[in-house]
């Protein structure tokens, strides 16, 4: 069965070996560090490669035929959905940054919450309260109304400088 399945691009194999962990593209694409449609793009090309319609029948077949893998014996059903990604500590990438140490992270994190003109970034799970969620709406929403302000002026004092 081996011989018989299409060559697959490491990204594609990543992908698909998440998916028949239960990941979505979002998960997936987090795991990966790299955008949403990347990894559904990824997908759609392993399936059209694979002759199949589901992603999950496309990561079945992969993970049945890919030769020298212990999770032959271990597979598990693709119904197993794991815990979500954001209590993981690290991701289990080989495209993870190995290099970037846990105290610029922290940093960045700092920095975020010190900003804090907006929910939180980069797909983390909103832990804020509803008071919280209800002020970061607010926030956003003036902050957006002083951008309009500020380019409507800009607009304006342009039309009058050539008027």
């Amino acid at each position: 069965m081996v011989a018989t399945l299409p060559a697959l691009s490491e990204g594609e194999k990543q992908c698909l070996r998440l998916v028949a962990q239960g990941f979505n593209s979002k998960e997936i694409a987090r795991q990966l560090h790299v955008s949403e449609h990347t990894v559904d793009q990824r997908v759609r090309t392993s399936l059209r490669k694979y002759g199949v319609a589901s992603r999950k029948e496309a990561a079945r077949l992969f993970v049945s035929g890919e030769p020298g893998n212990g999770q032959n014996d271990a597979y598990q059903p693709l119904i197993y959905q794991s815990e979500p990604l954001a209590s993981d500590p690290e991701p289990a990438s080989s495209l993870a940054q190995p290099d970037r140490p846990d105290e610029q992270t922290e940093q960045t994190t700092l920095l975020r919450r010190i900003l804090a003109f907006g929910p939180p970034l980069g797909g983390s799970t909103n832990e804020l309260s509803t008071d919280g969620r209800i002020l970061a709406m607010i926030r956003a929403a003036v902050l957006t109304g002083v951008g309009v302000i500020t380019l409507l002026l800009l607009i304006s004092g342009a039309f009058k400088a050539l008027g």
